[in-house]
This record gives C-alpha cells, sequence and structure tokens, in this order.
C-alpha cells in the first residue's frame, strides 16, 4: 500500500506513514541495498528484517538524487552518512513511520493501549497526571510518552529521565489543534520544542520540531 502522508505542519519536514503489509520479497525487489546493507540484512530474521528493509524503502523513495545511507550512532540514533536531511524512525506494531527534515527533530508511533495507565506516574509529572476533562485517559497517557519519546530522540544523547527531564504542556485550545510544547533538560539548561499529534487507526503519531525554527 502506497505511504500515508501525514500534514508535519512544519517546513521542511515530510512524514511517511507506511502499514507494512507487502511480503519481505516485495521489499526486497524494490529497494537497491549497498553490499553492506545487504549483508546485515541477511543476519536478520522477522519483523526486524521487515524493518530493516522498509525503512530503506520509504527513505529511497522520498529522497531524490543520491542514494541515502542509514546508519546509526552507537546510542541508536539514526543518521544518514552521505547527505545533509536529518531523520527520525519510529514503529509500533504493522505501522512504520519515517521523518525526513531540514533540522534535527524526533518522531513517535504508539499504539493507544490501556495498560499505559499503570505505567504513567513513572513518566508523567504532577502537571502531567492531571488528565483534562473530556479527554480520554488512555490516549492522554499515551500522547504524554509518546512525545517525550519524540523528545528523547531529538535530544539524542539519552540518559535522560522521563518524569524530571522531559515534560509536555498543552493548553485546551492547542490540544484540540493537535501541538503542544516540550521540554529538554539537561545540564539545568531547558532547551524547547514545538509538539504535534496526530491520532491514526488506533495509533499516536507525536513530532517534535526545535522551536525557533517553526
Amino acid at each position: 500500500m502506497p505511504a500515508i502522508d501525514i500534514e508535519s505542519r512544519v517546513k521542511d519536514l515530510d512524514l511517511y506513514l507506511w502499514d507494512m503489509q507487502e511480503s519481505l520479497d516485495w521489499f526486497r525487489k524494490e529497494t537497491h541495498l549497498t553490499m553492506d546493507e545487504s549483508n546485515e540484512f541477511e543476519t536478520m530474521s522477522g519483523k526486524r528484517k521487515l524493518e530493516f528493509i522498509v525503512q530503506r524503502y520509504l527513505l529511497c523513495s522520498n529522497i531524490q538524487g543520491i542514494k541515502p545511507i542509514l546508519m546509526k550512532m552507537p546510542n541508536g540514533k539514526p543518521y544518514l552518512s552521505n547527505r545533509n536531511e536529518k531523520i527520525s524512525i519510529s514503529h509500533s506494531k504493522s505501522m512504520l513511520i519515517v521523518s525526513i527534515g531540514s533540522m534535527d527533530h524526533g518522531v513517535d508511533l504508539e499504539w493507544i493501549d490501556e495498560r499505559i495507565i499503570r505505567l504513567a506516574s513513572k513518566f508523567c509529572n504532577e502537571a502531567e497526571n492531571k488528565i483534562p476533562e473530556e479527554i480520554d485517559p488512555v490516549f492522554w497517557f499515551t500522547l504524554i510518552w509518546s512525545c517525550k519519546e519524540a523528545l528523547y530522540k531529538v535530544d539524542g544523547l539519552g540518559q535522560l529521565e522521563f518524569r524530571s527531564q522531559l515534560a509536555v504542556h498543552f493548553t485546551r485550545d492547542s490540544f484540540h489543534q493537535g501541538w503542544g510544547r516540550g521540554k529538554v533538560r539537561r545540564n539545568n539548561v531547558d532547551v524547547y520544542f514545538r509538539l504535534y499529534f496526530e491520532k491514526i487507526n488506533g495509533f499516536v503519531v507525536t513530532w517534535a520540531w526545535p522551536l525557533y525554527n517553526e
């Protein structure tokens, strides 16, 4: 099936969501891999193998010119070794999303699951634990978790405590418009981001973009 386009509402950021229903063979035929990628691909199995090829299929399909070479930093953050575009990747169940932008950013994809409620106290601060009126608690806590995952990814350095170093804020109006604000605190320095979200087919997609580059 074709990618599900999501309007990023950000200049120079594109989002490509894919429901991985095609066979592994289909993606392999449609995707050119380098020798190193082919060798790594052959060592994999199951869902990890499918995600590996779909990530590269989406990148190659949506970046013109020289084939993008996807690599990962020691902490797992994805990057393109031969191009200037910045990327982020997330997956949940059969869905996978790739984002391509001009600036470092973070994207996250989460299945909306009621089990999130019993984990909320581990990642929510006092303000985030207060569920706004008329908002489903399962969706609210899934959204907070997903936003913090996106913030964690855009920071890219790891070793952040979700409850105290990552913060998410929505006003009533901004929530209903699908955006909010996020903060990352590292070494007593606060960095702010605009957060966006979309609810799609039982999933929530969130993305974090530097506030000074909207």
